[in-house]
């Protein structure tokens, strides 16, 4: 039984790393996206950050897997360290390539927050100089409009 439950564990962590994976490939297009001198692909931006919470309800689902399954075996390796040597060492193994990834993923995570963070706060000035451009020329419309100028006439000064 306590074999089992070991198998599902590993299998657990092989499918989290390639879940984790496939988030940084999702990291590597949001980077693209927001790199890109071309016009913001906001849908392509918006199904990277969907497909993204996605992988991690799966991830979650699968930490869960294994906790659950953990608690099951704990006291059995424990107790026979031992006998699940192997065992112990290909997870620990399986773990480092999370750890690795996981961190590889963070830091591309904060590259993204700041390429994000400098996109829109350059999409903000723009508008706002859009903004102040047609507020300007709206001004001078008004301006032109309301003034009285009279054009220059011809008075005929011989009666």
């Amino acid at each position: 039984m306590t074999e089992s439950y070991l198998d599902m564990m590993e299998e657990s962590l092989r499918e989290k790393i390639k879940v984790l994976q496939e988030v940084a490939t999702e990291n590597e297009a949001q980077k693209e996206i927001l790199e890109s001198t071309v016009a913001f692909d906001e849908a392509g931006f918006d199904e990277a950050i969907s497909r993204k919470g996605e992988l991690i309800r799966r991830i979650e689902n699968l930490n869960d897997g294994f906790e659950s399954l953990y608690e099951r075996v704990k006291a059995e390796l424990q107790d026979n360290k031992d006998k699940y040597k192997e065992k112990i060492e290909v997870f620990q193994d399986l773990i480092r390539q999370i750890t690795d990834l996981s961190n590889s993923i963070e830091a591309g995570e904060k590259r993204n927050r700041a390429l994000a963070k400098n996109y829109f706060s350059s999409s903000k000035g723009q508008i706002n100089q859009s903004r102040r451009s047609s507020q300007a020329a709206l001004d001078y419309y008004l301006t032109m409009n309301k003034s009285k100028i009279t054009p220059p006439q011809f008075y005929d000064t011989k009666n």
